[in-house]
Parts: C-alpha cells; structure tokens; sequence
C-alpha cells in the first residue's frame, strides 16, 4: 500500500529551497532568460550579447562568450518554453530573485538604446510567468 508521506516529489514542489539549490535555479534561469531576451527581437545585437557577458559576471561570477549566448539565443529555447520554465521556476524563488531577474532583462533591452514590440512582448510574457504584483515589480 502506498502512503502519502512517501509522495516526495510532490512534497518537494512546496518545500523551501536551501540557499544553494535557489542560487543554482536562480543562475540557470537567468542565463536562459538573458539568452531568450537576446534573441526576442529576432536580431542579436553585441551590445546585447556584451551587457548579458557583464551581468552573469557580475551577479554569478560566469565567464561567457558573445558565441555561447548567441548560440543559446538561437538555438536552445523558444520564447514559450523559456516562458513555461519561468513560470515552473518562479514560486520557488524569492521575490528579491525574481526581481533581480526582470531587471536584468530590462538592461539587456535597453543596452541598445532602443526596445522593440518584440523585445517588449518578451518582457510581458516574462513578467507575467514571475508571478510578481505592481508593488513588487516596482520594488514598493
């Protein structure tokens, strides 16, 4: 006979994250986001690609080349599984997380100088996976 208790996969979906597991999702999730943003408007500009370099460097201490997030960006994911991940992803990690992330994003839009539709139909579409309210999108 089965028992409840022995249902750990589950159990896992609503238990906290130890510190290191949400730095682990919280690292691979913003390299596929950045990827996802790089690539949103169909055209991967350097200075994107650069700006996304500067950031996994900055906030993850992750060496990467314009080829690896040019690659990523092309080829791994669709906006839709990118989207679908975020979302799985996102009650798992703090809020602080979670607006580390958009952040990031909207850096890698605007270091271009300009945001395209297609870049901000990414930003809705990512905003709303995160799962984050107006006060906490604005850091209120």
């Amino acid at each position: 006979m089965m028992s409840i208790k022995s249902f750990l996969t589950f159990k896992n979906l609503f238990s906290e994250l130890s510190a290191d597991k949400e730095k682990a999702l919280f690292s691979e999730l913003l390299f596929m986001v950045l990827a996802g943003a790089a690539s949103a408007d169909l055209n991967i500009e350097k200075t994107e690609t650069d700006r996304i370099a500067a950031i996994l460097k900055e906030k993850l201490d992750m060496e990467v080349t314009h080829a690896d997030i040019k690659t990523s960006g092309e080829v791994d994911l669709s906006t839709e599984e990118i989207v679908k991940n975020v979302r799985a992803a996102s009650h798992r990690l703090s809020v602080d997380c979670r607006q580390e992330l958009l952040e990031s994003v909207v850096e890698v839009f605007r270091s271009d100088g300009s945001v395209g539709p297609l870049e901000q139909d990414y930003f809705n579409r990512v905003v709303g996976a995160l799962d984050l309210t107006p006060a906490q999108l604005l850091r209120l």
